[in-house]
């Protein structure tokens, strides 16, 4: 495991900041269509990228360390100015129109705003994305035919114990090592995760499915999620295929830690995420202390809403 360097940063010029508390207060409420934002609001955050160089250079970083079919697929985005200057409302306004330069808003769970709030619950179980332990590597919403193109998780309170520590890990390389048998297993129809309902944008309902889909880098994915294993059986020779695939994703991957305002964007066709468990006594820290994320997938550029 290696810590993150901070070429994966992407900061943003003051001019950008200044830029952005500006435009949001005359911008179109961000309303969705189908699950994706509106294309009219799209369009309106388009203009604002249009009349600021600092801010193509900001998406021109962006994309290049998202896309890069070579590096690590992920890009944090450190919009803490944002909130610092213009509080949580207007800052989260902000951080929409930085997530639409880069794909399509789209809000999946339909019990939710735009905005899907994670914060830690211990009633729950520990692995899950609002519990307190460890969350393993996985790309969102697996079981779905069409999983977001990214995920994006925006720290506005991080663990005040100083732990959850993010991790990621790119899914093609560790596919790779892998051998042609555990490869062959994979790619079958046969693995299942979770339940699938009230969800809008992401296809129909793949369960089971393959984790290796055969499809190219823009299109497919590695239907990765380590949150499946305690539920297969131990003897099956599957099994056996995704913890191969597992040790060889937790061989190399990333961690670091979100701070204020730190926005982490994953491209899932190329790369996992998960969190290390948050520090011990999370009990003696006030519910409304405890680390809190904010949540949006994206579709990549011009996929039409389904």
């Amino acid at each position: 495991m290696t810590t993150a360097p901070s070429t994966f940063h992407v900061p943003l010029p003051e001019t950008l900041v200044e830029l952005l508390g500006k435009r949001v207060i005359d911008l179109p409420t961000a309303e969705l269509d189908r699950g994706l934002l509106r294309e009219d609001v799209s369009a309106a955050c388009q203009r604002v990228l249009a009349e600021s160089p600092e801010a193509q250079i900001v998406v021109r970083r962006c994309r290049d360390l998202l896309n890069d079919p070579h590096g690590d697929g992920f890009a944090v985005i450190e919009a803490g100015p944002l909130l610092d200057r213009y509080g949580l409302d207007d800052g989260q306004k902000a951080a929409i129109v930085l997530l639409s330069w880069l794909g399509t808003p789209l809000r999946a769970f339909d019990k939710w705003p735009l905005w899907k709030p994670l914060g830690t619950n211990l009633t729950i179980d520990p692995m899950r994305a609002t519990g307190s332990g460890y969350n393993p590597l996985h790309i969102d919403i697996v079981n779905a035919t069409e999983p977001p193109d990214y995920s994006a998780l925006l720290c506005v309170r991080p663990d005040p114990r100083g732990e959850g520590y993010s991790i990621v890990s790119r899914l093609r390389p560790a596919v790779d090592r892998l051998s042609d048998g555990e490869r062959t297993l994979l790619a079958e129809r046969v693995f299942s995760d979770g339940a699938f309902y009230e969800l809008t944008g992401v296809g129909k309902e793949y369960n089971p499915f393959p984790v290796l889909d055969g499809l190219p880098v823009p299109e497919g994915f590695v239907r990765f999620t380590a949150k499946m294993l305690p539920d297969m059986d131990p003897e099956d020779p599957h099994t056996s295929a995704v913890r191969a695939l597992e040790r060889e994703l937790i061989a190399e991957q990333k961690k670091f830690l979100l701070g204020f305002g730190d926005l982490i964007v994953v491209n899932q066709h190329l790369s996992v995420h998960g969190r290390e468990a948050l520090g011990h006594g999370q009990e003696e820290v006030p519910e409304e202390r405890r680390r809190l994320l904010w949540q949006m997938f994206l579709r990549a550029a011009g996929t039409e809403a389904r």
